[in-house]
């Protein structure tokens, strides 16, 4: 995000987080891309902010929620607020537990299995939702006019 937006994101991130009854009246920026990744202080929690437009929210609260459900390595909503996107000034905002930067390295087997249980994780999900939504097809299909 240009200087001026990430600006206005953070803004919107921290008046939202108190809104929500999280305190926050400080943001370290972790990272600044297409979307603005913040660690919220004192409540120690992190925020994913897409700039107006993306609408990426509900995909990736959903995605995460279907992961941790199948028990993958992946990060998880905060559970203090309802698990979804939020909207402020234009941006899309989501509400996440941060977890401290681990120091130390994975072995490279270990890293294989976390790696192979996340795609396991993803295929079923994609496997759901294509039987899913054949059976929607389905369904409607066979609906009278």
């Amino acid at each position: 995000m240009d200087p001026s937006s990430s600006a206005r994101a953070i803004d919107a991130a921290l008046t939202l987080a108190v809104r929500l009854d999280l305190p926050a009246d400080h943001a370290i920026v972790l990272q600044d891309s297409n979307k603005l990744a913040l660690r919220l202080l004192p409540c120690d929690t992190f925020a994913r902010v897409s700039p107006p437009g993306h609408d990426h929210a509900r995909f990736e609260v959903e995605l995460a929620t279907q992961l941790v459900e199948a028990g993958s390595p992946t990060a998880t909503l905060e559970s203090r607020v309802e698990s979804r996107g939020y909207r402020l000034d234009g941006f899309e905002i989501t509400f996440w537990t941060y977890h401290q930067p681990v120091t130390a390295e994975l072995s490279p087997v270990a890293y294989a299995n976390a790696l192979e249980r996340l795609h396991a994780a993803m295929h079923n999900r994609r496997s759901d939702t294509a039987i899913h939504g054949s059976n929607r097809r389905g369904r409607a299909a066979r609906q009278p006019p």
